[in-house]
């Protein structure tokens, strides 16, 4: 196994018992492991010794907890690209459900945000 490749499985694993250790909070191995769809013995070995890899299905449920896709969790865990929390399309669809007022707020912000970011000469 190259170098490269090493440090690739290490960062996926250190950023899956991060996000383990923050889902299971104060729940027990065996808890968690029921939540999604584990063994508790597999939830420590991710968690504390940074081996191995759940399976796609244990992934989604985790993806779940988190409020994110499969894919977003892959992104996240392979650290390819920087990862957003929401994608621009979450994002809209969760602004289109808000009360007008909070709405408005939100659209007062993108309206700064882009006079803020508009160049100086552009009119």
């Amino acid at each position: 196994m190259s170098g490269l490749t090493v440090e690739r499985e290490l960062g996926f694993n250190q950023r899956l018992a991060t996000l383990i250790a923050e889902l299971r909070g104060n729940r027990s191995y065996r808890e968690f492991a029921e939540t999604i769809g584990a063994f508790h013995s597999d939830v420590r070995r991710w968690e504390v010794e940074l081996k191995g890899e759940p399976k796609l299905r244990v992934l989604a449920k985790i993806a779940a907890l988190r409020g994110w896709t499969l894919d977003e969790l892959m992104i996240y865990l392979e650290g390819e690209a920087p990862f957003q929390m929401l994608s621009i399309t979450r994002l809209l669809a969760e602004v289109k459900n808000l009360p007008f007022e909070a709405a408005a707020e939100v659209a007062q912000a993108a309206l700064e945000t882009m006079a803020a970011k508009r160049e100086p000469n552009a009119c």
